[in-house]
């Protein structure tokens, strides 16, 4: 959100100012003060009040507002605050408005970078350093102790260098990844490849970055090195137009990296500007907090930066602190914390150790319940809401909040202000002390009941807010979801284990993680005989929906099947209404119409008592789907359109997306191609625009099955062709059609050897897939054979395909043509 008044807007995300001639320097505490002013404008804010918004709970002198206001009407002019002698402030100036900044999704090929705001200060030697050295190898890895800057620098680098990769430049933080089991779990999150159940990581990994020129950090490796350069080795030698950067603890140890060491802020003065490296670092940050550094300060800064080894971390800490008790009663309190260390201030150890120190010192000043509160949140993975802190803290938690934050040892997130977060080594130290307490099993007790209760909330909020801001509320939890789920699990406590699988599962679809959420709820069903009858019941229905977008519909139709007899003896109307639909949807999609039926027949009677929603648009499309197969045309469209409209009302994109899909396909099936291409080609703007890869590279090749339909086999290869860019080369059903389409191309070119060898290795991929082809698969299937059939010496035809069933993979997107 931003605020436009005049010639100048405030940017509330990035906390900025600009004016006609660019950006406004401002400090912190004065960007604050226009927020207040704007916020109430052409009313009197009494000084009193300011002092209380601004400076909350402690004592400040009046001086100080008079810099920041001083600051202020520098940077607008004399005509937006006025004076109101002996009370306070009013703004005067233009009334503000709201603008609403229009967010575009990041391509797969743009990168994340733009996610990110690095400010580096006082690196301008490291930079072009690190930049050179990017420019010249394929592996660099940034090596240095914790908190002198790595990430910082490696995100600069990345920024100045982007323009340089058209492929993009991927940022990937591994600090919450909780051991290496995760690390390619989470480069496929960042990077947008779904996780599918067919596939090794690695695989999907380099299928992606092999063709980019692009560049890919990986940030944090330290915990998850070994891990880490796995992932690494195997890119290298196929990704060739790839670079990597890495910030670490400790070197990868792989043949071709190139270490770039980051020292620590240089606490030495230069000739050209008479302060160190380390000075600039501590007075920007000190002056950021609202504050102005004073000339008899100067010693008192040096004295800190050499007394803290230039250690950024530490810098900052002390900067933040120093804005409460000032420079002299900070330096005083590390003289006596830290003096044992005074000897080892030069070398690697004793920088470590200075961090260490200063982390310890901070978790000394705090009162009891401050610590055990510091102790405690050091169990969430990344960031968390505050109903986090409540629930893991307990009693006082929004005080100990408060005074953590102020304290500096937790933040709000910059992505989200809802949100906060401990620095990771200020966390892997409270986790430290949390087991010294023996306190650990208690705190992630209550963490694991608390993402419970969140993604129990999450279901109920699915039907209120639109698919986009839903998901966005709940992606900073995945790792404190997995954390829970591993955590439960390695307690043999099933309950909770079954309970966190069972409410999870739309979160997982939602992300893009289906396959991950999936593997959960398909381990929780070992042990769903230890709840009692409703959860495992709910538990079956996450089951059965992950099948079904994993595409096993068999698995999900023996799950939905249990599921609908539990909700049925529970009378749950809502629960049994979600369970009819998706198991009427996949026994028509399978053509198992004498099971469907009386199945629609129930959700038709129940459909009608469900209030307009997310489930009340699906209950639509399906039935409206069912009508259509059963030869009911005009009646079957009908519903099917008022579901579409109902999923729009609701702000259910997903579901409007994969809705209009499955209508296509069903007219498609129904020989009116000209209907189902007319259908995909509408949403396929909105896909391309806001849609997932899959999603997309599932339309694209439909679409291309519509036009060899009619006959368009370059509308068709387009198609195909556009379609491998985003469905995952995974070994999968999906992979299959598209190979599959390219071999009808390739019979219709007339290059039949190629089509008979690649229908021999589809149809072995469909033989030991449990589910088969889907009906419009096998009637395409059917062209093909009459096309190799009536051009081909029957021998010769039976060799090559018989041959091709002992394709590799690899081979038969060769003869596919996506080798490029």
């Amino acid at each position: 959100m931003a605020l436009s008044f005049g010639d100048f807007v405030l940017d509330e995300r990035e906390r900025s100012l600009s004016g006609p001639r660019g950006a406004i320097e401002l400090s912190a505490r004065s960007i604050d003060m226009l927020f207040v002013f704007l916020e109430r404008p052409n009313v009197l804010v009494e000084k009193r009040e300011l002092f209380d918004l601004l400076w909350p709970g402690t004592i400040v002198e009046e001086n100080t507002l008079h810099v920041h206001m001083s600051a202020l009407r520098k940077a607008l002019g004399p005509n937006f605050v006025a004076t109101v002698h002996g009370r306070g402030y009013r703004y005067v100036g233009p009334l503000p408005t709201l603008i609403h900044e229009r967010t575009t999704p990041v391509t797969r090929s743009a990168g994340n970078l733009s996610l990110y705001r690095p400010e580096c200060i006082a690196r301008d030697p490291e930079i072009r350093g690190l930049m050179e050295l990017v420019g010249q190898y394929q592996l660099v890895t940034i090596l240095g102790a914790g908190g002198v800057g790595k990430t910082t620098l490696a995100l600069k680098a990345a920024e100045e260098l982007a323009r340089d990769f058209q492929g993009g430049v991927w940022v990937v933080d591994l600090a919450s990844v909780p051991d290496g089991s995760f690390v390619a779990s989470a480069i496929m999150q960042v990077l947008g490849i779904p996780v599918r159940t067919d596939t090794t990581p690695l695989l999907a990994i380099l299928d992606m970055l092999r063709p980019l020129a692009g560049l890919l950090v990986l940030d944090n490796c330290e915990h998850v090195a070994h891990a880490v350069a796995n992932v690494v080795r195997s890119l290298l030698p196929d990704a060739t137009m790839l670079r990597i950067v890495t910030t670490s603890q400790v070197p990868l140890g792989l043949s071709g990296e190139h270490i770039f060491k980051l020292a620590p802020f240089a606490v030495e003065a230069t000739s050209e500007s008479g302060s160190s490296a380390a000075e600039t670092f501590l007075i920007h940050c000190y002056e950021a907090r609202g504050e102005t550094l004073s000339t008899d300060e100067l010693p008192l800064v040096r004295q800190l930066c050499v007394r803290l080894g230039g250690v950024a971390l530490a810098l900052k800490m002390v900067a933040a602190r120093s804005a409460t008790l000032g420079l002299a009663e900070i330096d005083r309190q590390l003289a006596e914390r830290m003096g044992e260390l005074s000897t080892g201030w030069g070398d690697t150890v004793g920088r470590h150790r200075s961090l260490a120190a200063s982390l310890e010192w901070s978790y000394g000043l705090l009162a009891e319940g401050e610590r055990r509160a510091l102790r405690a949140l050091a169990v969430f993975q990344g960031s968390f809401v505050l109903d986090g802190v409540r629930a893991v803290v307990g009693e006082h938690a929004d005080a100990h909040l408060s005074e953590l934050v102020r304290r500096s040892l937790i933040a709000r997130d910059s992505g989200d202000r809802a949100r906060y977060r401990l620095l990771e080594t200020t966390r892997h130290f409270a986790l430290q002390e949390l087991a010294r307490q023996n306190e650990e099993q208690d705190a992630r007790a209550r963490l694991a009941d608390h993402v419970l209760s969140r993604f129990e909330e999450s279901l109920a909020r699915w039907e209120l807010i639109p698919d986009a801001a839903w998901v966005a509320v709940y992606r900073p939890d995945t790792d404190n979801l997995r954390s829970a789920l591993e955590w439960a699990r390695s307690r043999a406590d099933w309950s909770l284990f079954v309970g966190l699988a069972a409410v999870s599962y739309r979160y997982w679809i939602e992300a893009q993680l289906a396959g991950e959420g999936f593997r959960f709820a398909e381990a929780a069903v070992a042990f769903a005989d230890d709840v009692g009858p409703r959860l495992r019941a709910r538990l079956l229905l996450a089951v059965g929906e992950l099948a079904r977008i994993n595409s096993r519909d068999l698995r999900a139709t023996e799950a939905l099947a249990r599921a609908v007899e539990q909700f049925d003896a529970d009378a749950d109307d809502r629960l049994l209404a979600q369970a009819l639909v998706l198991l009427g949807t996949t026994l028509n999609f399978a053509g198992r119409r004498s099971e469907a039926a009386p199945v629609f027949a129930r959700l038709e009677a129940l459909s009608g008592r469900l209030a307009p929603s997310k489930l009340k648009a699906w209950s639509l499309v399906s039935l409206g789907l069912w009508l259509l197969t059963s030869g009911e045309d005009v009646a079957g469209m009908a519903k099917c359109q008022a579901g579409l409209a109902m999923h729009r009302s609701c702000g259910n994109e997903r579901g409007l997306f994969r809705s209009t899909l499955y209508l296509a396909e069903i007219i498609h099936r129904k020989q009116d191609h000209k209907g189902a291409l007319a259908l995909a080609e509408g949403i396929l703007p909105s896909l391309r625009e806001r849609g997932s890869s899959i999603e997309l590279g599932a339309q694209l090749s439909n679409l291309a099955c519509y036009f060899l339909a009619l006959g368009n086999s370059e509308a068709a290869r387009d198609a195909t062709t556009e379609a491998w860019k985003y469905l995952p080369r995974d070994h999968a059903s999906w992979h299959w059609c598209i190979i599959q389409n390219a071999t009808e191309l390739a019979a219709r070119d007339g290059r039949l050897s190629d089509a008979a060898l690649m229908l021999g290795f589809v149809d072995h991929c469909f033989d030991d897939w449990a589910d088969g082809r889907q009906p419009t698969e096998a009637v395409q299937r059917e062209r093909i054979e009459a096309i190799l059939s009536a051009r081909l010496e029957p021998e010769s035809y039976a060799a090559l395909w018989e041959r091709g069933r002992s394709l590799s993979l690899f081979e038969a997107d060769v003869l596919a043509g996506f080798e490029r």
